[in-house]
């Protein structure tokens, strides 16, 4: 495919390049013409946009620029030709994109910050007017940098809660259960490591056994063992009840941010 980028920020430049991985011939526009350049550094098939005007004639334009920024960009959006366009913009819904973009044939991404190691979880939803077509070709795009999941758009801010935030709840749980390791004897360097390496080979595990998490839980508990003792207290220091918490707040400040960007 022929896809321009807008927006050669973090999320931009490592779309960009792994697009141009994946073999597809890539442009990007960014006001700050030198972040264009530098994402464009070592790959062929990575050309710079002169002007936003210039994404007319791609197959796909994807919006990689701030959600504060979009506005100011919709005049120049307008006007441009192309089969189909992606927003990753968080808190932009589709129908403010359909609105002022002109065109149901919108895409929206919610993707988490790991894209730049392939890595990244992304959520799809799909305007009004977008095909099946167009849907597969979003997916093609998201699977080069990670993983997809298609989801209503209603489901949306449950998503960010749990993976674009949720990713953060995660290296605090990793920093937390190093600095537990370090209060026990170890480290903090390879307290830290013991517990990547934890966290990855509990990931592995339910991956190829495709077991609920608590069967494979209840079998690393021994009746009365070292495991049960530490699950006993992460019960009674309210672990579950801070997730639902914390998953909670997250989801309701997204919906008030997509409120804001509807003008509701």
């Amino acid at each position: 495919m022929n896809i321009s980028i807008i927006g050669a920020g973090n999320m931009g430049s490592s779309i960009a390049r792994a697009l141009a991985k994946a073999e597809h011939k890539v442009s990007i526009y960014d006001i700050v013409r030198e972040k264009a350049e530098k994402t464009q550094e070592g790959f062929a098939s990575i050309s710079v946009l002169e002007s936003i005007a210039s994404a007319s004639g791609s197959d796909v334009v994807l919006l990689a620029v701030k959600p504060q920024v979009l506005p100011s960009l919709y005049n120049e959006l307008r006007d441009v030709e192309t089969g189909l366009w992606i927003s990753i913009a968080a808190g932009v819904p589709l129908s403010v994109l359909e609105d002022h973009l002109g065109t149901g044939k919108v895409i929206r991404f919610m993707p988490n910050m790991a894209a730049a190691y392939g890595k990244a979880v992304t959520a799809i939803a799909s305007g009004s007017g977008a095909s099946a077509k167009d849907r597969e070709s979003a997916l093609l795009v998201a699977s080069t940098f990670g993983s997809a999941y298609v989801l209503p758009e209603s489901q949306f801010s449950a998503f960010t809660a749990v993976s674009g935030s949720g990713i953060a709840y995660m290296l605090d749980f990793l920093h937390g259960l190093a600095m537990a390791g370090v209060n026990e004897g170890i480290p903090y360097t390879e307290a830290l490591n013991i517990v990547r390496d934890t966290l990855e080979s509990a990931v592995a595990l339910q991956k190829e056994t495709g077991k609920n998490p608590i069967e494979l839980e209840t079998m690393v508990c021994s009746a009365g063992g070292t495991t049960i003792a530490g699950m006993k207290a992460l019960e009674d220091n309210g672990f579950s009840s801070a997730l639902y918490a914390a998953v909670h707040a997250a989801a309701k400040r997204s919906q008030e941010l997509e409120a804001q960007a509807a003008g509701k």
